[in-house]
């Protein structure tokens, strides 16, 4: 990648000059913003105390699992969930040191996250030189696609360090072709596809940017380099191998029933969600990146004032644009052939070499009172708007807890439909309450996603909720917390609160249903009295 770095920032001017008391006096004002801004979001990356949502306290459940023994685990625990090994096995070690605090599983994201500043950087001063590697460490720390994924108990911030780490042994085996490079980009690529899914798609890109480099020599690379490059990406199936028995298993019976495969409009929904999502901060900067995206991909400063675009693109930002686009686009052709689901936070898989574009698309801006007044102000927007989102209530599960230990007593059962809504309340709910989900009536603390539209399709509601019945007696409450809102689930969960209403009128509102935009795992929950 050097080769196609160097050569177009060799003429772009450097910042333009100010008189030399003014631009100094400038110069420390903007650093000391900036040292502010980015000692604010290390701070946010350990704010989040929100009770976990799905995703989160299924990870959770799964990683404290044993690693061997007779009953249930952790590798159990993914045949049914349909995620690779390498993000669990590093929480369920976080977990025996530090405990499953929200706290403390939070912690782990966190730390990863700010951990891939570092590759990162380094991989942009190689890629698009050193004034844009800044700019991308500060859009990245700042930015509120990454600030939400450091306060998420999920792999997505592993996936963000590994994608910055695989960039930086691609670049070098591109340019000095070393076993240690090959190495490192071997193990990066296991490392990926061992993390998330969609890490594939990453991979395909880039193995097919290569085959295109093959057609068209580079003259620093020639045609030897490509081919080592391939030749480590392929070797990284060496390190996925030991879990080629279970992903075998979760590609015949798991998968994304809860949503449907994207149109190929996702992939622009993706730039804005990268932006910060349909707040008004986040459009603003969307609308100030989507100019930086511009600038990185085909602009070049002609002095402080003027900016030449070449509608063909230039290097080095005309392919970082296209490997994180067409991941995306090969992501949804991919959803479209096998049927899986989209899902925004997945697009971390893409958002490296936007951020590298980003970040030369900034350094165009040759005037200093522009270029300074542009990363102030995108990094305050995706400040106040990443921190505005991460701060959202994610569960309701610590509201149905509150109310559960009110109006509860010992002996009462709590039905959960869907099953989605367990692993959250699992954590919440007092332990003194039965709680089993719908139509398994099994513990609430992981969803099995085997077979799993097959199996509610066959299930039958009225049988689960005579069961509760039965259980809870003629002295205590069957409570059911449930939405309507889940696929698969769009008749079950109505027969129970059906059959649970004929057999018991005295039945209220204990908890209202919150509504997408206050909180993201919305419920109600009812209390069906003896």
């Amino acid at each position: 990648m050097t080769d196609v770095a160097v050569r177009p920032l060799e003429n772009i001017p450097g910042p333009a000059a100010e008189s030399r008391p003014r631009a100094k006096r400038a110069g420390l004002a903007f650093k000391a913003v900036l040292f502010v801004f980015l000692a604010v979001a290390v701070v946010v990356r350990f704010s989040a105390r929100q009770a976990l949502w799905l995703d989160e306290a299924q990870s959770v459940a799964i990683a404290r699992l044993p690693l061997t023994g007779p009953g249930t685990t952790l590798f159990d625990g993914l045949r049914q969930d349909g995620s690779p090994p390498l993000y669990y096995l590093l929480l369920h070690g976080w977990i025996e040191l530090f405990g499953v605090g929200t706290f403390a599983v939070r912690a782990l994201s966190a730390l990863m996250n700010l951990a891939a500043v570092g590759p990162l950087f380094l991989l942009a001063r190689r890629v698009v030189g050193v004034r844009a590697a800044r700019v991308t460490a500060v859009l990245y720390l700042t930015s509120p696609f990454a600030l939400y994924f450091a306060t998420e108990t999920r792999m997505y911030s592993l996936v963000v360090l590994l994608t910055a780490a695989g960039g930086l042994a691609l670049e070098a085996t591109l340019r000095r072709r070393s076993p240690g490079s090959v190495a490192a980009l071997a193990l990066c690529s296991g490392m990926l596809a061992l993390t998330h899914y969609w890490c594939f798609y990453l991979l395909f890109t880039v193995a097919g940017w290569l085959l295109l480099v093959l057609a068209r020599p580079r003259p620093a690379w020639g045609v030897r380099a490509p081919l080592v490059a391939l030749g480590g990406i392929a070797a990284g199936s060496l390190v996925f191998a030991p879990w080629l028995g279970g992903f075998s298993y979760q590609m015949a019976h798991t998968g994304t029933p809860w949503g449907e495969p994207a149109t190929f409009a996702a992939i622009a929904h993706a730039y804005g969600q990268w932006a910060g999502g349909p707040t008004t901060q986040g459009r603003t900067l969307l609308f100030l990146i989507t100019g930086l995206a511009a600038a990185g991909v085909a602009g070049r400063a002609v002095d402080g004032r003027y900016v030449l675009f070449d509608l063909k693109g230039m290097e080095p930002g005309r392919t970082l644009f296209l490997l994180a686009t067409m991941t995306l686009f090969v992501a949804v052709a991919a959803g479209k052939v096998v049927g899986n689901a989209w899902a925004d936070r997945y697009t971390a898989t893409a958002f490296v070499p936007f951020l590298l574009v980003i970040g030369l698309g900034a350094t165009v801006a040759v005037d200093s009172r522009l270029f300074r007044g542009i990363i102030v102000v995108c990094a305050l927007l995706g400040l106040v708007g990443g921190y505005g989102d991460l701060s959202r209530t994610r569960t309701q599960a610590s509201e149905a807890a509150s109310a559960l230990a009110r109006l509860g007593r010992p002996g009462d059962v709590l039905l959960v439909c869907p099953d989605q809504l367990g692993p959250g309340l699992s954590r919440t709910v007092p332990a003194w309450m039965h709680v089993h989900v719908v139509p398994t009536y099994a513990p609430p603390d992981r969803v099995d996603w085997t077979d799993y539209q097959e199996r509610n399709a066959k299930a039958n509601g009225v049988i689960v909720a005579d069961r509760a019945l039965a259980e809870a007696g003629p002295a205590n409450n069957v409570f059911l917390a449930g939405s309507g809102a889940y696929r698969t689930y769009e008749t079950l969960c109505t027969q129970v609160r059906g059959r649970l209403q004929d057999s018991r009128p005295r039945a209220d509102e204990v908890m209202r249903q919150g509504t997408p935009a206050r909180v993201w795992e919305n419920f109600t929950l009812l209390r069906f009295q003896p």
